[in-house]
């Protein structure tokens, strides 16, 4: 019998996975500089990503309640 509830961990992890890699988009953009990128990359890494990992709860959250 196939599982019809959504693993969250999966979600979360899909969510931030996406997070950290538009944060390493925007700083390997163009305009940055040099010294900054380090510092700028952890930053966003950290509020892209948990903000990519509350998007993908949420989205789990949406796709249970669908279920029912």
């Amino acid at each position: 019998m196939a599982r019809r509830n959504p693993r969250y961990p999966a979600f979360l992890l899909t969510g931030a996975a996406v997070g950290v890699l538009a944060a390493v988009v925007l700083v390997l953009g163009p305009g940055a500089d040099v010294a900054d990128r380090a510092r700028l990359l952890a930053y966003l890494a950290a509020l892209l990503g948990g903000l990519g990992a509350l998007a993908g709860g949420v989205v789990a959250v949406l796709l249970e309640g669908r279920r029912r």
